[in-house]
């Protein structure tokens, strides 16, 4: 562009950029149009956003007469036509130059992301595929588990017969001998 662009603006433009990727990127693989649009779409904004900052700087300062340019080159250029603030500078030209852009970039982006993906896929099967092939011999040498025993139907007995039924008394006095 023929004038500088405020550093704020260019800030501001980085910054709404790089939220509109954040919010778009995610999971999953975006298509070719999506990818494309988006590009062209960021591509018209940012140059609409310049134009306007651009336009609300206002004219570019003239230097002074002890600058770089001589007080004739200033003065010359001080009788040249400037742009009014509000000015567009939206050419046929213009347009199809960033178009044209915006589609090249959108599609060099699409296949980077393509390629991206296809790289993530292909890491994934390289470090777990060897794990679901562990996985699949250690299931098929695993011992298996011991079988159940088999429960028989053992009837009731009431607890005081089981439980004296063999107790032997050998505290207290003699038991008279029942045989002498």
């Amino acid at each position: 562009m023929s004038q500088g662009i405020p550093a704020r603006a260019v800030g501001y433009g980085f910054a709404a950029t790089t939220a509109g990727a954040w919010w778009l990127a995610g999971r999953r693989e975006r298509g070719v149009l999506a990818v494309t649009g988006s590009t062209v779409a960021a591509q018209f904004a940012l140059h609409g956003w310049f134009d306007f900052a651009q336009a609300s700087a206002g004219p570019p300062a003239m230097p002074d007469s002890g600058a770089w340019m001589t007080h004739d080159a200033s003065s010359a250029m001080g009788s040249m036509p400037m742009d009014g603030p509000m000015t567009s500078h939206w050419s046929p030209g213009m347009v199809a130059a960033h178009s044209l852009a915006a589609v090249l970039c959108g599609l060099w982006l699409w296949r980077g992301e393509a390629a991206v993906f296809r790289a993530g896929r292909a890491l994934a099967v390289f470090v777990f595929a060897p794990l679901r092939r562990a996985e699949r011999i250690r299931a098929v040498c695993q011992v298996p588990p011991p079988a159940r025993p088999v429960w028989f139907f053992v009837p009731v007995q009431p607890v005081r017969g089981v439980l004296l039924r063999h107790d032997i008394a050998r505290r207290g006095p003699p038991m008279p001998a029942v045989c002498c």
